[in-house]
């Protein structure tokens, strides 16, 4: 399990035999080379049955080997390169191995001693074929097939890996080691109810065994079995108290089950053993952020920051956090210091450009923006944001002109072409964005939000039908596009449609969002229709608190007031729709005109 940050997989050590677990950042990257030599030599240590070669003289005579001619040069030989090995001085006892293999080439027992010795060399390629020699002279020989299912894990060949091991639980079904190793496999390679197969007879075996509840709770989560992933990662943690990387798959499953007070509990208690734990600092940041707790986050970060020295990837998430915040004045201070040590970051002069928009620095927003270049991964949305601030300012041809250009850097780009047909819709130029929304909906016929955009331009211009047609093909494609639901709703409320129905669909709308103003607003008309207006009057003060000011709002709002004899709060509510120049000026002074009158007579 990659967590981003740190390498939540445990690190398999060997000490005196006994396997242990260390924590993500003591086994990360940097040292992967040693970590593979370690755990291809624990393979062997603990599969033999033996200790790790000690570098402390002098050795203990060697151990009988079989031969297939009970050579005793071939013997003396063995020996000698035994004790150089214990010495050392590998290279002699490659020699003396060689000769030892010269005097018997058909022993298996002496081409997995040298690929042993390779394998302490870090030459894997010569031990990997040795070891394949040895099963191929010594099919029986465990250790032979152990080696070759470590180094081709390794290497990622895992359906070679899983073999080998398969071989080893064949030749002796209660090999503890190799059972843990295939059932990990098993997991990574996607065949979770084999993974559970085999960790499960080895737990029964071994209750102990610390790594094979981590891995079985692997499992168990894969399935779902959340209750259940979380007792054996307890299991492996009681077995194993400094066992960090199970305290990180017990975060895992609380936030996949949305119960953040406990996996922030399980960071906390991996940070209370090892507070440089940059990988447990990310994720409850992360954490933070994602419960809205944006101060916590920032300081999360800022501890990472200072573990991380001047990576990027952290400043940046401080800048975000800021964003977040609403600081933008900081958190473009944070992306500019990004820019000052590597200007070509173009993920930090993207956020830059979002910061300056949301500070009210539009021509300083639109030259961070258009320094991001065609070949980047925010290029498009760069162009995007341009052409909002552009529209915003009033240069509405120039923000055209930016799509344009983006257009012909990508040809095919969906989101380009409805930017585009957005500018012309707000330009009232109904047919050329249809012809655009049509384009971009071949291109992707499933898009829900096209099919969405092209429903409102159709109504627009006058093709309400057709328009409500693609808007129902929107909720087809996603049953929660609130959007989508609202309008078909709001629709049938204005033409005297089935009002039930339109009930239903702007409650299933207002389940996805429940603080949208014009969805409240819908909901409220729904009651004014009825005649129900105290229950319209408690929806469409709601709608008015969301912060979503739209003149009809505030004339719905007007209506309900007035159908409730609160003529103050009438009045008040269209002299705010006139304000916000609502579109049907003539009927709301009307309005108000008349709830002034009803006003004066109180």
């Amino acid at each position: 399990m990659n967590w981003g940050g740190g390498d939540a997989q445990p690190n398999l050590l060997a000490t005196d035999g006994v396997m242990t677990a260390s924590s993500p950042e003591r086994g990360g990257r940097a040292g992967a080379r040693l970590l593979v030599l370690a755990c291809l030599l624990l393979c062997l240590t603990l599969l033999a049955g033996c200790a790790a070669r000690p570098a402390a003289p002098p050795p203990p005579p060697p151990p009988p080997f079989p031969t297939t001619g009970q050579n005793l040069d071939t013997m003396a030989l063995f020996a000698a390169g035994e004790r150089r090995a214990w010495a050392g001085d590998a290279q002699g006892a490659e020699e003396m191995f060689l000769q030892a293999i010269k005097q018997d080439p058909q022993s298996g027992f002496l081409r997995l001693e040298l690929a042993r010795l390779h394998l302490g060399q870090g030459k894997l390629d010569e031990s990997l074929a040795e070891a394949e020699e040895a099963t191929r002279l010594s099919p029986e020989l465990i250790n032979a097939w152990v080696l070759v299912g470590g180094i081709q894990a390794n290497r990622k060949n895992l359906a070679k890996a899983i073999a080998a091991y398969e071989k080893v639980l064949k030749l002796e079904p209660e090999h503890e080691e190799a059972a843990l190793f295939l059932g990990s496999l098993y997991l990574e390679d996607g065949r979770v109810r084999e993974a559970g197969q085999v960790l499960e007879g080895l737990i029964a075996r071994r209750p102990d065994l610390a790594l094979a509840h981590y891995y079985y709770g692997q499992v168990l989560a894969q399935q779902k079995r959340f209750k259940t992933a979380e007792q054996h990662f307890r299991a492996a943690i009681q077995a194993s108290p400094q066992f960090v990387a199970a305290l990180f798959e017990l975060a895992k499953i609380y936030e996949l089950q949305r119960n953040h007070d406990k996996a922030e509990d399980a960071y906390l208690e991996i940070l209370r053993r090892n507070p440089e734990s940059g990988a447990a600092h990310d994720l409850l940041g992360r954490l933070y952020l994602r419960t809205g707790r944006y101060q916590e986050a920032l300081d999360q970060f800022a501890v990472l920051k200072g573990l991380s020295r001047n990576d990027d990837e952290v400043r940046i998430k401080i800048g975000l956090v800021y964003f977040e915040l609403g600081r933008y004045g900081q958190a473009s201070e944070e992306f500019r210091a990004i820019l000052n040590d590597d200007p070509d970051n173009h993920r930090a002069r993207y956020y830059l450009g979002v910061s300056l928009q949301e500070d009210g620095k539009s021509e300083e927003a639109l030259e961070a923006l258009a320094a991001i270049p065609a070949e980047a991964e925010l290029f498009v949305d760069s162009r995007l944001h341009q052409a909002e601030i552009l529209e915003k300012t009033g240069r509405r041809p120039r923000a055209m002109e930016v799509l344009k250009q983006a257009g012909q850097f990508k040809p095919n780009e969906v989101d380009i072409l409805v930017a585009q047909a957005a500018l012309l819709e707000a330009g009232e130029q109904f047919k050329e964005a249809e012809a655009l929304l049509r384009q971009a909906i071949k291109l992707e016929p499933n898009n829900a939000e096209t099919h969405f955009r092209l429903g409102v331009v159709l109504d627009r211009g006058g093709q309400r039908k057709a328009g409500l047609a693609q808007m129902r093909k929107a909720v087809e494609l996603n049953d929660r596009h609130a959007r989508a639901l609202n309008y078909i709703g709001y629709t049938l409320v204005e033409e005297d449609g089935d009002l039930a129905e339109a009930e239903r669909l702007i409650r299933r709308a207002l389940a996805v969002e429940p603080f949208s103003g014009y969805i409240l607003d819908s909901l409220g008309w729904v009651y004014f229709k009825r005649g129900q207006y105290e229950q319209a009057y408690t929806y469409l003060q709601k709608a008015v608190a969301s912060g979503d000011h739209d003149p009809v709002i505030y004339e719905h709002l007007g209506d309900a007031a007035l159908a409730t004899k609160r003529y103050g709060e009438a009045v008040a509510a269209y002299e705010k729709a006139l304000a916000r120049k609502h579109a049907k000026a003539p009927e709301v002074r009307a309005k108000l005109k008349d709830a002034k009158s009803r006003q004066k007579a109180k």
